[in-house]
């Protein structure tokens, strides 16, 4: 049993909007292709992209799929899978509500990715620890609050960071 997935499977995808300009239907397909590829060959036709979000403007099921993302995270996956939600997840917590989105009711879309990303915000220090420091700093910098944890844990890291390349 997998967290992810029972994660992806507590949201109702159809009624929500994506950046395809279809409803979030299909992205609990997408999401279970990314989850299960070993090679990235599987992973074709299976992006996240243009779907909660376009060019960091975010669509509804922008928010939704944060926790799917998180979840995700705390298991074994392929490098490129977790780059790929990584880098989503960065677009996520820094874009903005698309105007069609905020016309629709929902200005704020990147707020509520950054609240939920909040809620694994231990799991994102620990990909900055251990994983992709750049990337997961880029996330912490919007999401985390406290600015002196931030700041203490991205100048330790940037320090081994330049041991590690000497």
């Amino acid at each position: 049993m997998r967290a992810s997935l029972l994660e992806l499977e507590r949201h109702d995808w159809p009624v929500l909007r994506c950046g395809c300009r279809e409803s979030g239907a299909h992205l609990p397909e997408t999401f279970s292709r990314l989850l299960e590829a070993r090679t990235i060959e599987e992973t074709v036709g299976y992006r996240l992209d243009g779907h909660l979000e376009e060019q960091s403007m975010l669509f509804e099921v922008a928010p939704h799929a944060v926790p799917v993302i998180l979840a995700a995270l705390h298991e074994d996956l392929p490098a490129f899978v977790r780059s790929h939600f990584l880098t989503v997840l960065w677009r996520l917590v820094t874009g903005e509500s698309h105007r069609s989105e905020a016309e629709a009711g929902s200005p704020d879309l990147e707020e509520e990715c950054c609240a939920r990303a909040r809620e694994g915000i231990w799991l994102l220090y620990h990909e900055a620890a251990s994983g992709d420091v750049e990337t997961a700093l880029d996330i912490l910098e919007f999401v985390d609050p406290d600015e002196a944890r931030f700041e203490a844990f991205r100048s330790a890291l940037q320090d081994r960071l330049k041991r590690k390349r000497s």
